[in-house]
This record gives C-alpha cells, structure tokens and sequence, in this order.
C-alpha cells in the first residue's frame, strides 16, 4: 500500500517537473544552503547523500564546495534534468525509504523539504541513519507548522490550509496523500529513534525585506514561530 502512494506521489512530481518550483541551480545565499553548510563544517572531501536531489541544485552547489555527493530521487524526470546539466555528477533513482547503499557509506546526508512528502518518515528516518557512517551527519529542513511568515505575515499552518481548501497547494484536494508540516519536538522524538544527538534549529532566513523587519522581533523572542526547521543529527 505505501509502494503504491509513492507511486502516486512520484507521478505527481512527475506532472510538475517542469514547473519553476524545481530550480537547476541554488543562490549562494540560500538560508537552507547556509544552515546546511554550517551544521557540516568543511566539507571537502566528504562523501555525501542528497536525499530527494531533484534537478540537483544542492549537489552542485556542494561539489562546488568540495565534497563529493550523490543524489537521489523518486522522480524519473527531475533526475533527467540532473543528469543532463551536470553530466560529472552521480544521481540515484530511489526512494527515501529503501536507499540502495551499503550500511555506513556517507559521512553526511541532507533531506531538504522532502519529508513533507514521505509517508513513512519513521522507516526514511531508519534508512538515513542505517547508511551514514558512524559520527555522520544528517542534516532535515522542512517548513515549521508552528511558524509564521512561509508567505507574508500568515501563520504556516493557517496559509497551509486555505490554500490546500482552495485547491491551490501540490496536490489535488482528492489526492490520497496530504502533504505535512511538521511540529519541531514531535519530530525530533521521532529522530531521536535513530541518531543519538538530534538538534532543532529554527530558521528565519527566508522572510526578507519589510516581512523581515517586522517579524524580527518577534523571532527573536520567541524562536520557535521562525517558518522554517533544520533537524541537525548525529549518528
């Protein structure tokens, strides 16, 4: 039954390939590149798993950088697009929840806004944590349900659910999947099923400009209404 959702889900992506919403390339500014590159450290040389890559934007930006990276993906035609603008780069067909790697293959692993769409974030979670190496680590950045500002000055989860009312979200209202926002704590309990050291770190670097100033002070006091999460593991 959970094959056949996949099944579903990845079609879904399949019907949206195409659509600006899966960029080739990411600004070196990106509040999920920073936040990823500052929970690694340097990273040259390491070996590193992109989980759900889609046209490969992390796994250049982090060539770039020096490391060597693989990426992974459900949707047959995103990796498409990967593999025809970055030909000196490995990408993977695979789901999040059978990776096809030894135990203990990376030193780090990235899963950025992908869980949303996984429904059986317990069994990737396990997987993630089966192919990092002993003292890898893994990095999650999804969108926070208790946050505010994804888009203007509207509670994540309040904008959320209009606009999946309305029929405006990623997937259909009569589609079999709805695609979720996680709570910070209740998710770290999940991970701490399979790392040892898990992190939250909250996020605020994707609300700019007027947003910015007014939601600052708020952020600042009260952490935990950013729009944005970073799990931060350790196996």
């Amino acid at each position: 039954m959970s094959h056949d959702l996949e099944a579903l889900i990845s079609g879904r992506f399949d019907e949206l390939a195409e659509s600006s919403m899966f960029p080739h390339d990411i600004p070196p500014d990106d509040f999920a590149l920073g936040a990823v590159l500052e929970w690694w450290g340097d990273i040259r040389g390491r070996l590193l798993l992109d989980v759900g890559c889609a046209k490969g934007r992390f796994v250049k930006a982090l060539s770039e950088a020096g490391a060597r990276v693989i990426g992974i993906d459900r949707t047959w035609k995103l990796l498409q697009e990967a593999s025809r603008s970055q030909r000196d780069h490995s990408f993977v067909l695979s789901t999040a929840t059978r990776l096809p790697f030894a135990d203990a293959s990376y030193d780090g692993l990235l899963c950025v806004e992908v869980i949303e769409h996984i429904p059986e974030t317990d069994r990737a979670f396990a997987e993630m944590a089966r192919v990092l190496k002993p003292g890898g680590r893994a990095i999650i950045i999804d969108k926070n349900l208790l946050g505010i500002g994804y888009n203007k000055l509207y509670p994540n989860w309040i904008y959320k659910e209009v606009m999946e009312r309305l029929g405006r979200w990623f997937y259909p209202r009569d589609f079999p999947f709805k695609e979720r926002w996680f709570i910070p704590s209740s998710l770290r309990r999940e991970l701490r099923r399979h790392f040892s050291q898990v992190e939250v770190r909250y996020l605020d670097r994707r609300v700019q400009g007027v947003r910015r100033r007014l939601l600052a002070p708020l952020f600042k006091a009260l952490p935990i209404l950013r729009p944005d999460i970073a799990w931060c593991c350790r196996k």
